[in-house]
């Protein structure tokens, strides 16, 4: 992708947030973390000023003690955000809770992570239910319903990422968790709460066994509270531990819009930057899934031969997954060193061939699970939860995390790695839970999601410029500390066979309301599927060895996908409600208002009697006149002109057979010299 396509953080247009959106928001940002109270209630949303956290210390509420202990604030004004420090500190058993609250300048949203340190000479007294978001909204008049807007997390199947509402009436509550402790695992961290034409969106920074609550009060307000879902543990002297990041973004009026400040935010502040821009998203060539059975693939001459074909077909990165060490996968997981038959020069020629090419190298590995007669079994028994008979890598041990750290990055380094894959195929709750003394439960959660983030953020300071590449059995472990740091390009294991766009459809329609980078895998050129699955980059599994195999078809998908990236870097709006039946239409938009162009995408599903639909478009300018540029599925093109007044009207959109394809490119015509 062409960085000139990427965009900056453009100034404030039709959907961002208006002066008095900012000023209404900081005041309650304000007041809830600067400790100075004001005449003005903010009572638009959030009800009281009190901390919007929680914790229970020696058996009493923080609500009841808080305000007693020594507080102290500080205060640094960043180029994008102003970030607060404020912290209480208990004077008699010395432990300190502090608040980091980034306020961004620009967006109604505040980002915050706590942290409780004994300052201490003995072992505090017993620290549970932490809470890290606990904030009580007006939800008044008390018989209208609240709405949260979800998303299934990743159930690898038709399910993954469907989005649904769920009524919040008066005495109704909610409870949201995932399952075994990767943290979008059934559930997803990112969700949308409505009211009354306002509300909350919200993410979950925690990479382990998140919970949430939506308690409603029988005369109208709600409680909000997240944090890990079991915390009760004392800390010895010195001691730091951290807690989930909770990120809000305010809203009122049109949701989308709410929705599209919120995938700003994420693009320009939260996801990997390359030279001061979003990365920039490659297309990638991997084969694992179709060909691995083949022993002809995963070899070097295999992979050289898959480079030349990626190349000839206009991919940028050449993909090798889970069959390049002993063993191979699964029984292989915990060697992380070549199969010296299989690659007897190690992987530094595949890349060396990639790079010659301008092409980049992306390699798998799944450090946290370690398999009975690995290297790390056998070698390093001590760093496993499991020992010698295989399990969790103990990323919760210094001493193994530093280990883990410095052979990961020397493979890195020696293999000539741009990318790095980390999968994490095992649920680690219960080897966490296992190894937590009684007064201590919740430690080796904290610690292991403490040492995930810190090998990470370590792998990428040895190597500027690397990315990671996030998959967990799929999209299993999508939360907004990750988001940080890496990119799900696998958003599930659904991509592991072929057959089922509309899968990938409901996925990237979901998906695009939180996250402006996802990727799943395509296993062929056919148009309906191929833009079923490709976003702001692509993943392709052609049969490229198998007897006629069309070079030329494979050009034109890539060629296609190549020149739709740059509308997924823009706003998202749906233009059809989303379902996983195949008898249903489904459409969405993006519009890149730096462009004055945009992208629709539309898809008639293989049992849809419905040969096309009106949507109105979103976010032009009814004044201008735009070009439009229809492509089918044969990949011929169309052209028309409109005004922006009729297309904010109603597009036409006119599909083909069923298990068809439409691609809509717009942009705005130059308009006419003033005579």
């Amino acid at each position: 992708m062409n960085p000139a396509d990427i965009p900056s953080d453009a100034p404030n247009d039709a959907i961002m947030a208006s002066p008095a959106e900012l000023a209404d928001f900081s005041e309650w940002v304000r007041q809830a973390f600067g400790g100075q109270r004001s005449a003005r209630d903010f009572a638009v949303l959030f009800r009281g000023t009190d901390p919007p956290f929680s914790f229970i210390y020696n058996g009493a509420p923080s609500a009841g003690f808080l305000k007693s202990w020594t507080r102290t604030e500080e205060t640094k004004n960043l180029t994008d955000r102003i970030e607060r420090s404020v912290r209480f500190t208990d004077p008699q058993t010395g432990l300190r809770v502090t608040a980091v609250a980034s306020v961004f300048n620009r967006y109604p949203a505040v980002d915050w992570v706590l942290y409780f340190e004994n300052q201490g000479k003995q072992d505090s007294p017993i620290l549970e239910s932490i809470q890290a978001l606990d904030v009580e909204l007006n939800t008044d008049p008390p018989k209208k319903a609240a709405v949260l807007h979800q998303l299934v997390g990743d159930v690898c199947g038709e399910r993954s990422f469907l989005p649904f509402d769920t009524s919040l009436g008066p005495g109704q509550s909610l409870r949201l968790a995932p399952q075994g402790g990767r943290s979008s695992n059934g559930a997803f961290p990112f969700f949308n709460f409505e009211f009354e034409g306002r509300g909350l969106i919200a993410a979950i920074g925690w990479s382990g066994q998140w919970a949430a609550s939506f308690d409603r009060s029988a005369n109208g307000p709600t409680r909000v509270r997240a944090g890990m879902e079991l915390t009760h543990l004392k800390l010895h002297p010195g001691e730091r531990i951290r807690s989930p990041r909770i990120l809000l973004l305010y809203w009122k009026g049109d949701r989308m819009a709410a929705h599209n400040r919120f995938r700003r935010l994420m693009l320009h502040h939260y996801v990997p930057q390359q030279n001061g821009k979003p990365a920039a998203m490659p297309i990638f060539w991997q084969g694992f899934d179709r060909y691995n059975a083949r022993p002809d693939w995963p070899t070097e001459k295999g992979q050289l031969n898959a480079l030349k074909a990626a190349h000839e077909a206009g991919c940028d990165t050449l993909w090798l997954d889970a069959a390049w060490f002993p063993k191979g996968f699964p029984n292989g997981v915990g060697s992380w060193s070549c199969d010296p038959q299989r690659f007897p020069n190690g992987l530094k020629p595949v890349s060396d061939a990639a790079h010659k090419l301008g092409m980049g190298f992306i390699l798998w590995f799944e450090p946290e699970r370690v398999a009975a007669g690995s290297e790390i079994a056998r070698d390093h028994p001590e760093f496993v939860f499991g020992g010698e008979k295989g399990g969790l890598f103990k990323l919760n041990d210094p001493a193994a995390r530093r280990w883990l750290t410095d052979r990961l990055s020397k493979c890195i380094e020696e293999f000539g790695l741009d990318w790095y894959r980390n999968d994490f195929n095992i649920d680690p709750l219960s080897f966490w839970r296992a190894n937590d003394p009684p007064d201590r439960q919740g430690i080796t959660e904290i610690r292991y999601v403490e040492g995930h983030y810190e090998m990470w953020d370590e792998l990428v300071r040895r190597k500027p410029g690397l990315l990671i590449d996030n998959c967990a059995s799929g999209g299993r472990r999508i939360d907004l500390e990750t988001c940080m740091r890496s990119i799900p390009l696998w958003q599930s294991d659904t991509s592991c066979w072929a057959g089922h766009p509309e899968w990938n459809q409901t996925q990237n329609y979901a998906l695009s309301h939180y996250l402006p980078f996802h990727d799943c895998c395509m296993w062929t050129p056919d148009a309906y599927d191929f833009r079923s699955g490709a976003t702001a980059g692509a993943i392709v599994q052609f049969a490229f060895l198998d007897p006629g195999f069309s070079v030329d078809a494979a050009k034109a998908a890539v060629a296609e996908a190549r020149e739709n990236q740059k509308y997924w870097y823009g706003d998202f709006y749906p233009l059809t409600p989303c379902s996983a039946s195949p008898e249903h239409l489904i459409a969405w938009q993006f519009h890149r208002p730096d462009l004055n162009a945009g992208l629709v995408l539309a898809f008639r599903r293989p049992q849809s009697p419905y040969i096309g639909l009106g949507v109105p478009l979103r976010g032009l300018n009814a004044a201008a006149t735009y070009t439009l540029e229809m492509i089918d599925d044969a990949r011929h093109a169309t052209t028309r002109t409109a005004t922006g007044r009729e297309l904010m009207s109603e597009l036409e959109l006119r599909l083909g057979p069923r298990g068809s394809s439409l691609i809509v490119r717009y942009r705005e015509a130059p308009r006419a010299p003033a005579k």
